[in-house]
């Protein structure tokens, strides 16, 4: 709160592959100064707290911003990603339906309100026309509509489709590290951990403070039952945190995986150390992080 200019330091700190927990304070300092009303600046914020894996933080930043403005394009598709991740796949299906709505107007789109899979299809469907309707669309807008299928794919289970869209929209945005991870999160769901494992790596090459594909890295270690490499995944992925945070936007997915992972390791010592705001030092000893 007492730096000149926190938006340009929380700009600069995203750019330059600075922590994303440093990144997240200097946007909630902006948004609660001169950007208050800025939506591209909470859209920033929503986006910094998903990858930093504070999923709750990130979907009120990022309706925030879409309440101060219905046209803020980019902050949909992450909106409906986190929601997803949430459980919340009825308001993510709505989500896509309402970004589809502003970014092709003229889309002839059912009204009307739907249930559930009904909703999806109905979506799926709409989607697709946008898909064989992009003449004259950039690549980069084609993208988006791949994206947007291989979300709605995902939320129906149908991973293989959801596969096929993310690795399309991949061949136009290749260096795309929220993409990347998207494919190898599709992957581990499909049962496919060796090949998700692949893809967390290229989204951390990419983005090496990526905390949501460490966190992301280490479930599927834990899936194929490498255990040790898992856990030195977690405390990497937590060491990313401001961990003297112990109440507020804690991850609690982190630690909970953090304590299964010494559960299946036998390490019921370690689980018990395992809690929101412990001193990840006293871990050092045995695992490299």
């Amino acid at each position: 709160m007492q730096h000149p200019d926190p938006l340009a330091e929380a700009q600069r700190l995203r750019r330059e592959g600075g922590s994303l927990t440093e990144a997240a304070l200097a946007f909630e300092a902006a948004v609660q100064g001169s950007a208050a009303d800025n939506a591209d600046v909470w859209r920033e914020l929503g986006e910094v707290q998903a990858e930093n894996e504070k999923e709750s933080a990130a979907v009120r930043a990022l309706e925030r911003a879409l309440e101060i403005d219905p046209a803020c394009l980019a902050a949909y598709v992450p909106l409906a990603v986190s929601l997803v991740n949430e459980g919340y796949d009825r308001q993510a299906y709505a989500t896509l339906e309402r970004w589809l709505r502003q970014r092709y107007p003229d889309l002839p789109i059912a009204d009307g309100a739907a249930m559930g899979m009904e909703l999806r299809e109905r979506i799926i469907d709409a989607f697709l026309i946008a898909a064989r309707n992009s003449d004259g669309v950039n690549r980069d807008m084609d993208a988006d509509v791949q994206v947007g299928l291989g979300i709605l794919f995902y939320g129906g289970g149908e991973y293989s489709k959801a596969v096929d869209c993310f690795v399309a929209a991949l061949e136009s945005r290749p260096q795309d590290y929220l993409l990347w991870n998207r494919l190898g999160a599709t992957l581990a769901n499909s049962g496919k951990s060796e090949e998700a494992i692949s893809a967390y790596h290229r989204a951390l090459d990419i983005k090496p403070t990526f905390v949501r594909a460490r966190y992301n890295l280490g479930v599927s270690c834990v899936n194929i039952g490498c255990y040790r490499e898992a856990v030195e995944h977690l405390l990497g992925a937590l060491a990313m945190h401001n961990n003297k945070q112990t109440t507020v936007n804690v991850s609690a997915s982190l630690w909970e995986t953090l304590r299964r992972s010494f559960y299946m390791m036998d390490r019921t010592d370690l689980a018990e150390l395992a809690q929101p705001g412990a001193d990840l030092e006293q871990f050092r000893g045995e695992f490299d992080f």
